[in-house]
Formats: C-alpha cells, sequence, structure tokens
C-alpha cells in the first residue's frame, strides 16, 4: 500500500469493515432538514437521503448535467440522474446551496478503508496499481460546479462553490482527524485549480481514463490550505449554514 493504516483510535469515525456502515462524528440531522441560510454548505449523509430529496435531486441532476451531458462520460444515468453504485455506501455528501436553495456544487466523501473510485475503479492511475488504504485518507469523488448558476470570484477566477466545497471538504477533514484526501479530476480541472493555487499533489503522472487526460492528486487537510483558498478566493467568514456547522461541531473563530 502507498500508505500505512496509522492508529485511528484517536478519530471520531469507524468503519463497519470494507463497504460497512460508517459513522461520522456528526450530531443527528435537526428536524426538517437544514434550511434558510443561502450561499452556504449543507452537509448530508447517505442514510439521510429521506429528508433531503429536494438536495439529492439536485446533486443528482448537476451530476449528470456535467459528467453525462457536459463531459460526455459513460457514466451510469437513470432517467435525469446520474448516479452509481458508490451512492450506496452511505457517503457524507457536501453540498454547495445557492439563494434559491438550489445545489450549484457538490462533492462526495467516502473512507479509503471501504470502497472507493480510486482503488476499485481507477486503480490503473496510481503508482504500480497500489490502492490507497487509510483510516486518516479519504476520497473526494463526483466533484460537480454547475457553471450556470455559480459566480466567479477571487482574482485567479476561482468560483464561489468551488471555493466553498474546498473549505468544506477541508474542514470536515479536521474535523474527522484526517490527514489527507484523495481524488481524481481531469487536466482541465487541474490546470484551473493550479492557476488559482488550489491544485492538490499528483501523486503519479496523468493518465488517460476513458479518453480523458486525469491526475490522481492529494489534498493536505489542515489550515494551510484553509489560508489558502480564502485568499485566493476572498472567503473570510464560515461558509457552513448553521445547521451544518452545530452538526460537525466546528468552532468558529
Amino acid at each position: 500500500m502507498l500508505f500505512d493504516a496509522a492508529d485511528p483510535s484517536h478519530l471520531t469515525y469507524r468503519t463497519g469493515g470494507r463497504g460497512g456502515a460508517i459513522h461520522y462524528g456528526l450530531n443527528r440531522a435537526p428536524e426538517g432538514g437544514n434550511k434558510g441560510v443561502s450561499s452556504m454548505i449543507r452537509l448530508v449523509q447517505g442514510h439521510e437521503r429521506a429528508a433531503y430529496p429536494n438536495e439529492i435531486d439536485g446533486m443528482h441532476r448537476l451530476r449528470r448535467k456535467v459528467f453525462h451531458e457536459r463531459m460526455g462520460w459513460e457514466v451510469s444515468v437513470i432517467r435525469d440522474w446520474e448516479i452509481d453504485g458508490f451512492d450506496a455506501f452511505d457517503p457524507l455528501y457536501v453540498l454547495s446551496i445557492d439563494e434559491r436553495e438550489s445545489v450549484v456544487g457538490c462533492l462526495r466523501l467516502l473512507p479509503t478503508t471501504g470502497y472507493t473510485m480510486i482503488n476499485d475503479v481507477f486503480g490503473e492511475i496510481l503508482p504500480d496499481n497500489e490502492p490507497i488504504v487509510s483510516p486518516l485518507i479519504w476520497e473526494s469523488s463526483r466533484f460537480a460546479v454547475d457553471r450556470d448558476a455559480d459566480i466567479p470570484i477571487g482574482p485567479n477566477g476561482i468560483s464561489r462553490a468551488t471555493a466553498e466545497l474546498g473549505l468544506g471538504m477541508n474542514a470536515v477533514g479536521m474535523r474527522l482527524g484526517l490527514s489527507h484526501v484523495v481524488t481524481v479530476y481531469d487536466a482541465l480541472v487541474h490546470r484551473t485549480l493550479k492557476r488559482a493555487a488550489c491544485a492538490g499533489e499528483p501523486i503519479a503522472p496523468a493518465k488517460r481514463l476513458g479518453g480523458t487526460l486525469s491526475y490522481a492528486v492529494l489534498y493536505e487537510v489542515g489550515p494551510e490550505t484553509e489560508q489558502r483558498v480564502r485568499a485566493v478566493s476572498g472567503i473570510a467568514g464560515d461558509v457552513f449554514e448553521q445547521a451544518s456547522h452545530d452538526r460537525l461541531q466546528l468552532k468558529v473563530a
């Protein structure tokens, strides 16, 4: 393995084995879901799908729009949704919600101790095809932003939803005691994020996956990442809506 599994005893989550149930360090969702705050990050756990029908519908529709319609990837599409088997493994969804309560950005987090896209679908992109398995490293996948609804901010062209998702992912990682988040994205996304000084660290040369030149990258979780994203985006305040902030038990600076 590329990374040895560190002692997870201090972490606030546990897994029920490969593909088993995941328990995050989050409080129970408030009755009626997280409502009433605009332009913020909303957290939804996979097993809470029924309590967040509009958010789940908007996320899957956005994923279809981005991956199937815009990028032309061969993804699983059911009616208006892009949905795959990894959505069944109780992921943590990080959603950027605009003033109209619409999903304008999303990503999906799963622990690398269970099933992940990078290990179980895109393994050939890893050095020597060795999987990344560590309780301190989670995978981000299905990162998508609605270019028609998002707002560019910052001098380097980073968008509001992209910055919010980056800050939200990093904050979740810090809360869970992670060291890194690993993800796979295409070369265009890498160039865009590199221009904004927000690209991940490639762990191997770029490789074509399904005809798309792609990178496997690591993001270090911690205050330095937060400071870098805030510097390039100009976002100074908390990106979480109050209900998700309370669930994550984050400390307000």
